[in-house]
């Protein structure tokens, strides 16, 4: 999962940095990295070995928010998206969040689609009147994060998500709020995590991924299928807690 904030945990807000990759380099990217991914894995058997022994363990709350960067239609499309969840040893993370298509706002004269449309009302007496549905895509979705590599200062993980909601269009007229081409949505998110500790209590990420639109909304015919990506800074807020705490209770509670 693409997260943002732990508590006493791993990350924390995400500082969102835009790069202007070309869509079918970021394809030929996530799928050079994810075999070199599975390759670094251990055998099968000790794989499963690390992972019931991490759910064996006590988690720990875990939350965060963010943006990852997509597209529709060729357009960058930011999602964002909030969740929360657990942590298992730092090894296994799991939870539940929410995401959305988060829009500009409209802007006259100039091509607007695929996020609003331009559509021609006749009110009752007889005249014209324009009206700019807006794309609406929003899921909640599971995750599961499994991290296959930490050092004291490298960390890489593969989150995967599952995601369940509705696209659609919708705007306002007269007072009331009006809903058209509304259609289930399923989605799975395949990713590659991984970030660098510049200090004890910063460091800078970057996620990979792809989303992969198992059931969409035909009515729309917009292209949800699209890369992802983000890059971040990272606040690890539980070794700046311990420096300028050490000796708290808390502190030796987190230690690590």
């Amino acid at each position: 999962m693409f997260g943002n904030l732990n508590f006493f945990g791993i990350k924390s807000k995400r500082i969102h940095f835009k790069f202007l990759f070309g869509r079918f380099f970021l394809l030929r990217f996530v799928f050079s990295l994810l075999p070199s991914a599975f390759c670094l894995l251990p055998c099968y058997s000790q794989v499963l070995d690390s992972i019931r022994t991490s759910l064996h363990t006590r988690p720990y709350l875990t939350g965060g928010f963010g943006t990852n960067t997509s597209f529709i239609n060729g357009f960058v499309s930011p999602v964002f998206n909030v969740y929360g969840g657990l942590d298992f040893n730092h090894h296994i993370r799991t939870g539940i969040g929410l995401s959305w298509l988060q829009l500009s706002p409209y802007k006259k004269n100039r091509d607007n689609t695929p996020f609003y449309l331009d559509k021609i009302i006749m009110n009752s007496q007889g005249k014209a009147d324009t009206v700019h549905p807006a794309l609406s895509f929003r899921y909640f979705d599971w995750y599961v994060e499994y991290i296959f590599y930490k050092s004291k200062r490298w960390q890489f993980s593969i989150p995967l998500q599952l995601g369940i909601g509705n696209s659609k269009y919708k705007y306002s007229y007269n007072g009331a709020t009006v809903t058209e081409h509304r259609h289930l949505v399923f989605l799975y998110q395949p990713a590659v995590s991984g970030y660098y500790r510049i200090f004890p209590w910063f460091g800078v990420g970057l996620d990979v991924g792809y989303r992969f639109m198992i059931i969409s909304n035909r009515s729309i015919g917009s292209k949800f299928n699209s890369p992802i990506y983000n890059a971040y800074a990272i606040i690890f807020w539980d070794s700046l807690y311990k420096m300028f705490f050490p000796n708290t209770k808390l502190a030796k509670k987190i230690g690590g």
